[in-house]
């Protein structure tokens, strides 16, 4: 034989694929290793595996950790001015940053509907009420670490405390209120209070003139509570005309001389507004009742008086040291391209500049929308007061002119002018 053919018998035949099939039929199956186990105990092991999935199965996974990134704002830098003005700027009620802080915003007014006092009691009213003024603790604080001095409480840290059928007392909240209070003077804040639209002393509606007096009576034992001194005031404007300004004016005198208390008179103060009083109309009130005028630019550059407000700010000035009380105005400005009377109300986000002939040393409440950024951008702009890069946060770059509805007569207080 061969070498070529011993080499081709030495070759193993290729198996054919129904051989392989028949083959793999023969073969015996060999067990996975984690099915043999010593003993036999393969059956065992099977059970094993089942309750250790289930198991797995209710055990819950552990999610990883959501991380976010802070997010970065872009701040744009303000155009530098000069001033000078000594005085503290102050917000309005609503802290942006703190109220859209997550998980617990942080806020003074939550409130809520009569049908829910029916269905849950006065004891979640009062609840609201305690969750309020403890936040209010909570703005003092981030007020003072911002170099911010003066604010505006909301009227509705107790709601429906003035109502008719609702109202109470403010007993159940002593201690809490004594606590804002103390911080409050702690640092030297000023606190004050602007009862809403409906409070109309000079109405010529008997219950409007009631309700005005409790809600002053309800805002005025929030301040005293507290332990504020004379220079907590509560701002009203001197309400509608009702057809005849002078009947108004008289029964507003008439209402205020006999139906508040000495408690309300020495912390009531009058602003003039931009419809129905200027302050050419509430001046010689004022000085006969010895109440002390709040000056709002924007509203005397909508309904002026004769004279320029520069040249009345000195008698003005005046209403408020007979009472030893601090000067106090009111700043904003209107939303940019306002035409209307309608449109020249509503409140710009931000004031771009302070006032021509500001006195040097007042308090000066800045009523827009932005709350604490409009009083910080004012601080960069003038370099007042330095600020907490952390806490600016950027302009929105349009603002509409739509009201929205928050000029109707029922608006609320919160903010309000």
């Amino acid at each position: 034989m061969s070498d070529s053919d011993a080499e081709e018998v030495a070759k193993p035949k290729k198996a054919t694929p129904k051989k392989k099939k028949a083959l793999a039929a023969k073969t015996p199956k060999v067990k996975r290793k984690q099915d043999i186990i010593p003993g036999g105990e393969v059956a065992a092991d099977a059970s094993e595996g089942e309750a250790t999935q289930e198991k797995k199965a209710k055990t819950p996974r552990k999610r990883k950790p959501k991380v976010t990134e802070p997010i970065v704002y872009e701040i744009p830098d303000v155009e530098k001015k000069t001033t000078t003005f000594k005085g503290r700027l102050g917000y309005a009620c609503l802290n942006t940053i703190l109220r859209n802080s997550k998980p617990d915003p942080i806020f003074c007014s939550r409130t809520c509907r009569i049908a829910t006092i029916k269905e849950k009691g006065m004891e979640f009213v009062y609840d609201l009420g305690l969750q309020n003024i403890r936040d209010l603790l909570k703005l003092i604080e981030w007020n003072e670490k911002n170099k911010i001095r003066f604010m505006r409480m909301s009227s509705e840290i107790f709601p429906f405390a003035s109502h008719g059928a609702y109202g109470y007392d403010l007993s159940f909240a002593d201690k809490e209120l004594k606590e804002a209070g103390e911080l409050a003077k702690k640092y030297k804040h000023r606190l004050t209070m602007h009862p809403g639209q409906f409070t109309q002393l000079g109405s010529p509606k008997e219950e409007v003139v009631t309700a005005s007096v409790r809600e002053l009576e309800y805002q005025c034992e929030i301040m005293d509570r507290m332990g504020l001194d004379q220079n907590s005031v509560m701002i009203i404007h001197m309400g509608g005309v009702y057809g005849d300004k002078v009947s108004s004016l008289a029964r507003f005198k008439e209402n205020y001389t006999t139906k508040l208390s000495d408690s309300i008179k020495a912390r009531l103060v009058l602003e003039n507004d931009e419809l129905c009083y200027n302050l050419d109309d509430i001046m010689p009130v004022c000085e006969e009742l010895n109440i002390p005028i709040v000056v709002d630019y924007h509203h005397d550059w909508i309904y002026p008086s004769e004279r320029p407000v520069t040249e009345l700010i000195p008698k003005i000035n005046e209403t408020w040291k007979r009472k030893n009380i601090r000067v106090k105005q009111h700043l904003s400005e209107p939303r940019p391209g306002a035409v209307t009377v309608m449109e020249k109300r509503a409140h710009a986000d931000r004031c771009k500049k302070l006032p021509e002939g500001l006195p040097d040393d007042v308090d000066l409440m800045i009523e827009a929308k932005d709350k604490e950024q409009a009083v910080l951008e004012l601080h960069r702009i003038y370099d007042l007061e330095a600020v907490i890069w952390e806490n600016l946060r950027p302009p929105k770059k349009d603002q509409t002119l739509a009201t929205n509805g928050k000029k109707s007569a029922k608006t609320r207080s919160d903010g309000f002018d």
